[in-house]
């Protein structure tokens, strides 16, 4: 064979590559849970916002994607009032979402209350631990 040939094939070897490399690059490569914090009752925190709005622009690129939304929230008080807390705190990222322009069909909440805790860091005082349970899991399934 030639060797201009075999540069030809080269040539067309690196392009090949370089379109499934770009095309790979172009798609949403991201985790697909996400955790949104919230400064107090169901009041995103500014963190929050900023978290919800990563998920709503991954949400508007992929249309393929669902959001199940899960409010949790501390270990303390009433279980009842915390299972109503943590939904409340879903139904509001869900609603940030749909305002964001997300479907509400693309969107499902549940609540955890205080069921599901995060464990306790060593050395993370009570107080600074029950403020890291308000949070709501949103889960991206594509």
């Amino acid at each position: 064979m030639n060797p201009k040939r075999y540069f030809g094939l080269a040539l067309v070897l690196i392009a090949v590559v370089a379109a499934l490399g770009l095309d790979y690059a172009g798609r949403d490569h991201y985790p697909r849970r996400y955790t949104v914090d919230f400064a107090s009752g169901t009041s995103l925190s500014e963190t929050g916002e900023r978290q919800v709005d990563q998920i709503a622009a991954i949400m508007a690129r992929q249309p393929a994607y669902d959001a199940v939304v899960i409010g949790h929230t501390g270990t303390r008080g009433d279980p009842e009032a915390n299972q109503a807390l943590g939904l409340d705190r879903a139904e509001a990222v869900a609603q940030t979402l749909r305002d964001a322009g997300i479907a509400t069909d693309r969107l499902e909440t549940h609540s955890m209350g205080g069921a599901e805790p995060l464990e306790q860091r060593g050395g993370e005082g009570e107080r600074g631990y029950q403020r890291r349970l308000s949070r709501a899991e949103v889960r991206l399934n594509p």
